[in-house]
């Protein structure tokens, strides 16, 4: 197996971190290339003999086959997607003989029992700040697969180091738990105070919060100099292809007659 492609100069930051690293979050702008970048990582490690079985690449409903598409064009290696009623995506576990295997959020959770079953050597967390929540069903079903595996990517465009501090620890708890230390003992002493009820009151010390995530940590935003002189004037996206129930695909119907319509 092998990556197929070039990366941009600005990529190779990423890539590199990620290869020596092996648990990294990529906070890279939208349309930087988080995706061709992680295809390409687990390419390299998967050469190196550091990946032998699946990767398993959690991401949001819609960007499922984009991520399928996006494999099929940068690498020789194979991807199932997970889709299509609970039957359907039991038998597409059992028949997970796949370089990459690929679900969304919701998945974790509601086929748990099956996916539970399986290994991987590698999992992506894409939409990373869809695991902010320590609370969320989502976020724990993560965090268990994640614990079995020694590489692990997280990939989000958003700034996240300008948010609430506790939220990028939830998300670290699956990238690199090591990286903030335990919740209470160390992070919540070090960075939050909390009020006599045990609410956030204010955030501090968020600049050694930013140098402790710096090794595991790699951004770029699309105005910095070594990323604008590659960027075209626009950046465009592939649709997302959404399909349609029967009374939607109607309701369509009807909308599209009526614009033609009055388009002529």
């Amino acid at each position: 197996m092998a990556f197929i492609g070039t990366l941009l100069p600005y990529q190779h930051d990423a890539f590199d971190r990620m290869v020596a690293r092996r648990k990294v979050l990529v906070a890279y702008d939208l349309g930087l290339g988080k995706t061709v970048i992680t295809i390409a990582a687990i390419e390299e490690l998967r050469e190196r003999g550091d990946i032998s079985r699946p990767t398993l690449v959690v991401c949001l409903s819609s960007l499922k086959y984009q991520w399928a598409k996006e494999i099929r064009k940068f690498s020789d290696s194979a991807a199932t997607v997970i889709d299509g009623t609970k039957q359907q995506r039991q038998r597409q576990y059992l028949d997970a003989s796949t370089d990459y295997l690929i679900v969304n959020y919701e998945q974790v959770v509601n086929d748990w029992d099956a996916l539970s079953r399986l290994h991987f050597d590698a999992i992506v967390c894409d939409e990373a700040t869809a695991i902010k929540s320590f609370r969320s069903k989502r976020s724990q079903r993560v965090k268990q697969l994640s614990d079995r595996v020694d590489v692990r990517f997280g990939l989000t465009g958003t700034p996240i180091e300008n948010g609430r501090p506790e939220e990028l620890y939830s998300i670290m708890q699956a990238i690199d738990p090591q990286v903030l230390g335990t919740r209470f003992a160390i992070f919540d002493a070090a960075f939050i105070v909390r009020n006599f009820f045990g609410g956030v009151e204010r955030y501090q010390n968020l600049d050694a919060l930013h140098a402790r995530m710096r090794p595991a940590l790699v951004r770029k935003s699309q105005t910095d100099p070594d990323v604008a002189p590659y960027l075209p004037v626009t950046i465009e996206r592939d649709p997302v292809l959404v399909p349609f129930d029967r009374h939607g695909a109607s309701m369509y119907r009807l909308i599209s007659a009526s614009l033609e319509e009055e388009l002529a």
